[in-house]
């Protein structure tokens, strides 16, 4: 049962692919500004010499292709970002493109993001955790797990506890730091595509252990690249309790997410995997299930595994809320 994401054929799903987006993009995005700079040199040049042999039609020609090179190279890059946007949510490969940045940008070399901001936190609460009296915390949010039941954690009011709140995952978390933008930016990021347990092992954990404090909230969204490796899984995070409960720090474990479209059929061990976490987690590790509702309630993926900022954002707010 090797169900790397690798083997998913939706497009943003190969790594590989992204990567090749993400370098044609900036490919792109360099030819905007050098481009036109290169066709206004060599429109020059042809008008220069034109002046000099008025009718010369091969200087009259290469003036006429420049200007036509000059629009095309400053109006194409637009246009084409202008379209994929339109399209995101309606076709992969306008999905996996308007992506590929955030589920790259974390790629390079062994490190991962830290947000810059690391020493700040969020301040937000939900009156569901408190019982009336202040800082009485209540078990009302704890999950079930259930396959069926609709738990909707998604906060309704406004926050109030300050608590810092550290992310470790894979490409799906670069792609909801992407998309949440200033509502995470005094959060702390450790996240990387295409990554498992692994990585987090070597990178992700090791990346965050400076930035846990007291009150700090270390939240992990990692499994779907591996999902094979439960029992690992399992035993790795049960064995970062004490170290992260010493600091004054909590472990949260959040459900691996579903997916649809041609990656749709990695959903039975997606269930497998989310329920051996469930029940085998210590008891000082909460598990937050927001792939119950999400199935419940519906999601956008472009290609099957990411999803679109509007997902995004609603994972975040039910992490939020569970915490």
């Amino acid at each position: 049962m090797m169900n790397f994401i690798l083997n998913i054929s939706g497009n943003c799903s190969d790594p590989g692919l992204a990567a090749i987006l993400s370098v044609v993009k900036k490919f792109m995005n360099i030819l905007w500004i050098v481009g036109p700079i290169l066709a206004i040199v060599g429109a020059g040049i042809a008008f220069y010499k034109l002046l000099s042999n008025p009718d010369e039609k091969k200087y009259k020609n290469l003036f006429k292709n420049m200007i036509i090179a000059l629009i095309v190279l400053f109006l194409l890059p637009a246009i084409v970002n202008a379209v994929m946007k339109l399209l995101d949510g309606n076709f992969d490969i306008a999905s996996c493109w308007n992506q590929a940045d955030s589920i790259n940008q974390t790629s390079g070399g062994n490190s991962s993001y830290i947000d810059p901001n690391k020493d700040k936190t969020n301040i937000y609460t939900d009156p569901d955790d408190f019982n009336g009296k202040t800082g009485t915390k209540t078990n009302s949010n704890v999950e079930t797990g259930s396959a069926t039941e609709n738990t909707n954690p998604v906060p309704t009011t406004p926050e109030v506890t300050t608590k810092k709140l550290i992310f470790v995952g894979d490409s799906r978390t670069v792609g909801m730091k992407g998309a949440v933008g200033d509502q995470g930016k005094n959060d702390v990021w450790s996240c990387k595509s295409s990554m498992g347990l692994s990585w987090m092992k070597s990178t992700g954990i090791p990346n965050i252990e400076n930035q846990i404090t007291n009150g700090s909230c270390v939240i992990i969204l990692m499994g779907v690249n591996d999902l094979y490796n439960a029992d690992n899984y399992i035993s790795y995070i049960n064995g970062l309790v004490s170290s992260v409960t010493q600091k004054g720090g909590k472990l949260y474990f959040v459900s691996v997410n579903p997916t649809n479209r041609s990656a749709e059929h990695l959903n039975d061990d997606i269930d497998v995997f989310n329920l051996k976490l469930k029940n085998g987690l210590s008891s000082y590790v909460k598990y937050i299930d927001t792939n119950t509702y999400l199935m419940n309630n519906g999601f956008s993926s472009g290609d099957g595994v990411h999803y679109t900022n509007t997902t995004y954002k609603q994972i975040y707010t039910l992490i939020k809320g569970s915490i």
